[in-house]
Formats: structure tokens, sequence, C-alpha cells
């Protein structure tokens, strides 16, 4: 057992848990435009949307719902995760 790694796997949980407590917590960001594309990575379980040329990781559910061209508010994590997504109606002509 090499004695390095006993002492870097401890300073690696925590820093790990640090960074999603404060990847969590505001301030948020937000990108507002069209979906430009979806896309399924090679994991195939990170399922990605193109916002206005940023990349933002969605779930299942999100993914599906969504059809490319509709004009997007999300607001997102620091990590670039969605936490609410609102379709946007344009104010004038027919919805």
């Amino acid at each position: 057992m090499n004695i390095f790694r006993i002492f870097t796997f401890p300073f690696r949980v925590v820093t790990t848990i640090v960074w999603l407590i404060i990847d969590a917590c505001p301030p948020y960001r937000y990108v507002e435009g069209l979906l430009e594309g979806k896309e399924v990575l090679q994991d195939e379980k990170t399922l990605v949307l193109y916002l206005s040329s940023e990349k933002i990781e969605v779930d299942r559910h999100t993914f599906d719902i969504l059809m490319v061209g509709e004009n997007l508010r999300v607001r997102a994590t620091r990590d670039n995760k969605a936490i609410n997504i609102d379709r946007l109606i344009p104010g004038q002509g027919p919805v």
C-alpha cells in the first residue's frame, strides 16, 4: 500500500464534498435563449441541452419533454446542472 494514497484519499473525499455543497448554493446562473440541440454523452447517463451555446445537464424526463427550437430560461448551478427550466412565451403574435 502506498503511503501517498492513504493521505490523499481523505483529502479527495473532503474536497469533493465541499465542492458539491458550494455548487448547490447560490448565486445561480441564468441562461436564456433558444434550445439549439440535445445530446446523450458517451456514458449514456449524462444528458445535455445546448442553450445559447451553453451546455446544461438535465435529467431524463426533462430531456425527453423539451424540443429543439423552444425558447427557454434555465437556472443552473455553477457546474451547469439545471435547477429549473421555464418556457418563455412570446409577447406578441399567436401562441
